[in-house]
């Protein structure tokens, strides 16, 4: 059940990792935070929800063996967390490149 949690908390850092790349790439910051609010709540959802059906699972049945369904979600969620990763650092890097390029 921690790796669970470890792993919704590595979920929420990418998405607030995102929303301050978006905002501070952007030349209007409240109004791309405000754009993005919606897309950045349905990435949330569609991640979190491999993670309850997960933790339900957990929870609900004590299986002796292997928990299948279990590893598929983890799975699922850890490969969007690395796509998620690499967007990130695709948009901080585009940030970073243009502050390099101002000076």
């Amino acid at each position: 059940m921690l790796y669970i949690f470890i792993t919704w908390l590595i979920l929420i850092l990418m998405l607030i990792l995102l929303a301050q790349g978006i905002q501070k790439s952007s030349k209007d910051r409240e109004r791309s935070v405000k754009r993005w609010r919606g897309r950045l709540i349905g990435l949330f959802i569609l991640g979190s929800v491999p993670l309850g059906y997960a933790l339900y699972t957990e929870l609900r049945g004590g299986y002796i063996g292997a928990n299948i369904g279990l590893g598929l979600a983890l799975f699922f969620t850890w490969a969007y967390c690395a796509l998620l990763l690499c967007v990130v650092l695709v948009i901080w890097g585009r940030f970073g490149y243009k502050q390099y390029k101002k000076k």
